[in-house]
């Protein structure tokens, strides 16, 4: 699913950014920004082999598909809207009511400006009141500190280690297990 949630469509305001839909004209954009160097180190796999054509394969299933929920990030600018990456919820789990959070910010120019956190707290919300999820989950790489450092302002805890989980070039990286659960989330966690 693209921003919509039993045939209806969403849009979720923060301070700092925008969930929305996105559509098949940014692909360009998430290739780009997917197959950069710097983006890839933290990702669940390697993109920089990423085509146009497999990414819109891609976001055509996505389309189809009630196991993901997708926004695009977009930064509040003067009252316009910039795209600048995207977030979601994956392998929804209705029978367990949990679910894997992944964020990308692809434009580096808004690293380190809260819009991770913001675009977490918004998505879980949704996720949490919305869709009725009790717990949501990430996998964030062991050396990414910053994005820790956001998943915790966002509210997510520490939950464990996956040791030499991701391939990367030349050695395996661990990942450092998060989660949320919706009683964390309504206390303000």
């Amino acid at each position: 699913m693209i921003a919509e949630y039993n045939k209806k469509s969403y849009e979720l305001k923060g301070e700092k950014c925008i969930l929305s839909s996105v559509g098949e004209k940014d692909i360009g954009k998430f290739v780009k920004w997917l197959t950069s160097r710097k983006i890839n180190r933290y990702l669940s796999r390697d993109y920089s082999g990423l085509t146009l054509s497999q990414e819109k394969k891609w976001f055509k299933e996505t389309r189809k598909s009630s196991s993901i929920m997708y926004f695009g990030i977009y930064a509040l600018e003067n009252k316009n809207k910039k795209l600048i990456g995207s977030t979601s919820l994956m392998k929804i789990d209705n029978d367990n009511k949990n679910a894997e959070f992944g964020i990308v910010i692809g434009d580096k120019s808004y690293w380190g400006k809260g819009i991770g956190a913001e675009s977490a707290r918004l998505i879980s919300g949704f996720g949490f009141n919305v869709m009725g999820l009790n717990s949501i989950y990430l996998a964030v790489d062991e050396a990414n500190k910053a994005g820790q450092k956001a998943y915790k302002r966002a509210g997510f805890k520490k939950a464990g280690l996956l040791r030499e989980h991701a391939k990367r070039k030349n050695y395996f990286s661990s990942a450092i297990i998060m989660d949320m659960t919706k009683k964390d989330f309504k206390n303000g966690a």
